[in-house]
């Protein structure tokens, strides 16, 4: 319940300051309007009176011109290296020993065959049928055995013969020299002394032959006449001495102030100061109520610390131009956003066109409230 209460109390709170803001009275439909302390401008004429004074003016210094040596080099010494003389000489030198060298005669041998005996000769009884027709009953009165001789039984073989054994011989072999250059020093390297004179510049001096000096002529007193206007709020009816003025919507929205440096260049030509004194001069000297806003933007096509300090030189120089034409700086602000609000997609590393990168090289202005 106490939750409920505090939250009514905050909601009456609000709706009863909504109404104390005091917004314009019968407001345009659609029409923009921004608030402003009150200045009622009252003119008044008043005499302002320049008195005499001396003008002073310098009298300049007399010099005279003299010439003088002055040492530009100290004298030194340089050494000069001298390199060794070599002269050539051809040396022998044994790069192989004598040996007695052996050949080996190897063994001569013949292939041929050899017969051999496999079976001796020799003799034997043997025995052969019986006589035919033999009555006898005693046995072997009619046997038949013959002595018969056989030969040997021989074979051939092949066989290898050695002709001649395997022999050695030795021979000494000759020595083996090699010749070759050298370089023998003939002179040996040396250092040379060498003596480097001083340097002397002749220059011109300017000598004091009498100080400046001090003329004063006086110049006379100055009387004008110029009308001053005082801003007096003291009849205003409004009670927060504040009131709502009409001013154009788009002035409040960022509008481009087509202006061209040159190429990483801040500075104001005679078309940037004309297009300055068209949009934003004549507009802040017709309504003396309202601070403006500049601001200046590059494209992406340098290194973003220089841009963003490029930015910012591009926009104070708009508002140092304002200022030296009456616009107090208190009724401007500047700022160089650099290349971080792009209105295209032409950022780091992105090829575009000219007309593209020229599109984010701008600088812009809006009204803002006092």
């Amino acid at each position: 319940m106490r939750n409920s209460a505090l939250l009514l109390l905050i909601a009456f709170l609000s709706f009863q300051q909504l109404f104390a803001q005091n917004y314009p009275e019968n407001p345009e439909p659609g029409a923009c309007y921004i608030r402003c302390p009150i200045e009622e401008i009252t003119e008044i004429e008043k005499v302002v009176t320049t008195p005499s004074y001396f003008n002073y003016k310098v009298v300049p210094a007399v010099y005279k011109t003299v010439e003088e040596q002055v040492l530009v080099k100290e004298a030194s010494k340089r050494f000069e290296y001298v390199p060794a003389v070599y002269k050539e000489v051809i040396d022998t030198i044994l790069v192989e020993e004598p040996i007695g060298k052996i050949t080996v005669i190897p063994v001569k041998t013949l292939d041929t065959f050899d017969v051999i005996e496999i079976q001796p000769a020799f003799a034997r009884f043997e025995s052969r049928p019986a006589l035919a027709g033999c009555k006898s009953l005693i046995p072997g009165d009619c046997d038949v055995i013959c002595y018969v001789v056989y030969d040997a039984i021989k074979k051939e073989i092949p066989v290898r013969k050695i002709l001649a054994r395997p022999t050695i011989t030795r021979e000494t072999q000759k020595p083996r020299f090699k010749t070759y250059k050298r370089r023998e020093i003939a002179t040996p390297a040396t250092v040379r002394e060498i003596e480097i004179p001083a340097e002397y510049l002749t220059i011109q001096k300017r000598v004091l032959v009498k100080d400046e000096t001090v003329d004063s002529v006086e110049v006379g007193a100055v009387v004008r006449e110029e009308v001053i206007q005082v801003r007096d709020v003291r009849n205003s009816g409004s009670s927060d001495g504040y009131e709502w003025r009409k001013i154009d919507c788009k002035l409040l929205d960022y509008n481009v102030l087509p202006i061209y440096y040159g190429f990483n260049s801040d500075v104001l030509d005679s078309k940037a100061k004309a297009v300055i004194d068209k949009e934003l001069l004549a507009l802040m000297i017709n309504k003396p109520e309202i601070r403006v806003e500049i601001n200046s933007h590059t494209d992406s096509r340098s290194s973003d610390d220089f841009n963003l300090d490029l930015s910012e030189r591009r926009a104070k120089a708009v508002v140092d131009y304002l200022a030296s034409r009456g616009i107090k700086r208190s009724r401007m602000e500047f700022h160089g956003y650099g290349e971080t609000q792009l209105v295209n997609h032409c950022g780091n590393g992105v090829e575009c066109t000219e007309e593209q990168h020229a599109k984010n090289r701008r600088t812009e202005f809006r009204v803002l409230p006092r």
